[in-house]
């Protein structure tokens, strides 16, 4: 019997001749390769977990976790339900030790810290079309507007920002994409037997999944697909199955850095990846472009014995025995391709279809009379959970999604709360009907979400009234050109004096983000401060310009919204809550309005003593 390994070689050399071979031959030594490397594909339709003797090996792609700090992030990360199966043996790439699965790319340091890379960053997998799909590129409004790493309160920041642009159901379906971000990671996975800290779960989600970078997307040829697009992975949503799972990035990323079993179909962004076909085994450190992966080897990384061992073990057992789950997320990308191939004819119909069915809501839109007045509907399901209080609390937020739209499309308008207020008795006010009100609970607090549609490019100003009547939180956004439309120029509209009047009227411009130079470093509770900067607007009550103070020693998290005295485009005024705050640094300012969310500016609050008596809280 001939050795693997030897029989490997010789496949790998014939493959290096095929580089002088003629094209014909060339495509020949291609496909049997292709058939050998498809192996770790076909074994995650099976399931052999790891063997008792040795659960850091895998039989069903013949790869071991050999790290033994990879090996605890796996286990306490999920496992196989969630990362995978390995597809690649450990190997430096770019200085780091790294392991491909199935769905991640994990790397350790020198340390011994282990993190999923972000994979789909344009450095390694700027993936946007694969065997059919049609997957949703990043979106630059998304990635500027979310918190960054840096910041000093990222964790609670990051999870507001899935709490708003993650959600469970879009356009009536069930996605069921936020549920799925914060049940990634479970109790048994992070702790095992001992006591759970359920606190902890949403940061062990964020690492897997890292901050959304689109909005929630359909294929534009398979309306049964749903997408939304994460720094370290995709969710794929079937409308067909009910399912939401991740897709299988991580074999993506070994298929393009193999170089073979690729889709014609693959985006140029891809093929131009430093990281597409630099597997060359015959060669130095097994990199075709070495220059490109400075202090990388992908020697030991692939083995074609490993591959074919998996074969020939899914061809000794007789009955499939992995989950039902398991199984269909593991042949997720087969089954996508297949059933995108035979909507792929529809695709100029279903545009043209859609640009109607745009035009068509525009029109609706249009002959909307507008509604100055809040209008109240009562929600669909009332929730059973205790009214805090009735009124505005504090720490109310307003958010659109998409932050920039377009005419005639939906957009959500959504006010978040850490304490529940009672939706039968909210408003939103503005300039159409936004319709009925829907609750739901995030990681973070309440959520009360409505839907309209803009029906002309202008400014939309909306209050937010928790009890109908006293108004808590105003913002807005500016409707942009209908999608595919040449934006109509702006016109200007000249002041005329209209008897009685001697005041033009005023015309709301767009503002840029605002910007903090210099605040007021410490106060206490009730006390006056003064927030320096730009583009706060002119005046700042047209652009739903709000200070708040975020973070904080403890309730840390929990937005207070400042009541805003006065200001102009470059100085605000405004004054602390009366009480709900904790002595001590760790707290923030920040600006919001329509134009964005500034910087943030450190702040302390102090609370005086009380008869000679130091007090921690006011």
């Amino acid at each position: 019997m001939v050795p693997l390994q030897a029989g490997g070689s010789r496949l790998w050399r014939a493959f290096g001749r095929s580089r002088r071979a003629p094209l014909s031959s060339a495509l020949a030594i291609a496909l049997i390769l292709a058939a050998i490397l498809g192996q770790s594909s076909l074994a995650t339709a099976q399931q052999t977990t790891p063997t008792s003797q040795d659960p850091s090996f895998f039989p069903a792609t013949g790869y071991r976790i050999s790290s033994p700090a990879i090996l605890d992030f796996f286990d306490r990360h999920g496992g196989v339900r969630t990362l995978g199966y390995p597809v690649s043996s450990e190997f430096p790439m770019l200085g780091q030790r790294v392991q491909i699965f199935q769905r991640a790319v994990l790397q350790e340091d020198s340390d011994a810290n282990v993190q999923p890379l972000n994979i789909l960053s344009s450095d390694i997998l700027p993936i946007t079309h694969i065997d059919g799909l049609s997957l949703p590129p990043e979106d630059p409004d998304i990635v500027a507007s979310a918190p960054t790493p840096d910041s000093s309160d990222y964790t609670t920041q990051a999870l507001a920002f899935i709490n708003v642009y993650v959600p469970d159901s879009w356009n009536g379906l069930p996605v069921n994409f936020q549920q799925t971000f914060l049940n990634t990671v479970t109790c048994a996975d992070a702790f095992g037997t001992d006591t759970c800290d359920s606190t902890q779960l949403p940061t062990l989600d964020l690492e897997m999944w890292g901050l959304p970078t689109s909005l929630p997307t359909s294929d534009p040829l398979n309306s049964d697909f749903v997408y939304q697009r994460f720094q370290r992975g995709i969710m794929h949503f079937s409308r067909n199955s009910g399912l939401t799972q991740g897709l299988l990035l991580g074999d993506w990323l070994k298929r393009v850095m193999i170089g073979v079993d690729l889709s014609p179909d693959l985006n140029s962004e891809v093929r131009q990846s430093r990281f597409f076909a630099q597997y060359a085994p015959s060669r130095p450190l097994a990199l075709d472009r070495p220059t490109d992966l400075p202090d990388t080897s992908l020697a030991q990384a692939f083995r074609s014995d490993t591959l074919t061992a998996a074969g020939q073990g899914l061809a000794q057992q007789a009955e499939p025995t992995l989950p039902t789950n398991v199984a269909q997320t593991a042949t997720s990308v087969a089954l996508t391709s297949t059933a995108v191939s035979a909507t792929q004819v529809a695709l100029t119909g279903q545009q043209n279809l859609l640009t109607a069915t745009a035009l068509a809501l525009t029109a609706t839109a249009s002959t909307n009379n507008q509604n100055l007045t809040p209008t109240s509907t009562p929600v669909g399901v009332v929730s059973t959970i205790p009214v805090v209080n009735i009124g505005c609390l504090g720490d109310e937020q307003m958010w659109f999604v998409p932050r920039k739209p377009n005419v005639g499309v939906h957009v959500q308008i959504s006010v978040t709360s850490q304490r529940h207020h009672d939706a039968r008795a909210m408003a939103l006010g503005g300039p159409v009907d936004p319709g009925p009100v829907v609750e739901h609970q995030g990681p973070l607090g309440f959520i009360w979400t409505w839907t309209v549609i803009p029906p002309v490019e202008e400014f939309y100003q909306w209050t937010f009234y928790a009890d109908g009547l006293r108004p808590c939180i105003t913002s807005g956004f500016n409707a942009f050109a209908p999608l595919g439309a040449t934006p109509t120029p702006t016109i200007t509209p000249v002041p005329t004096n209209t008897p009685g009047t001697a005041t033009p009227t005023p015309t709301q411009t767009p503002v840029p983000a605002p910007a903090i130079s210099t605040a007021t470093q410490s106060g206490t509770c009730g006390s006056v401060i003064t927030v320096v900067g730009a583009n706060f607007g002119t005046p700042p009550s047209s652009f739903g310009t709000s200070v708040q103070l975020l973070g904080g020693p403890a309730n840390a998290g929990t937005p207070k919204l400042l009541n805003l005295v006065g200001g102009s485009n470059t100085q605000l005024t405004a004054t602390l809550p009366s009480n709900g705050l904790v002595a001590g640094s760790g707290y923030f300012l920040v600006v919001t309005n329509n134009g964005g969310t500034s910087n943030t500016a450190s702040f302390t609050v102090t609370v005086p003593a009380s008869n000679g008596t130091p007090q921690t809280t006011c």
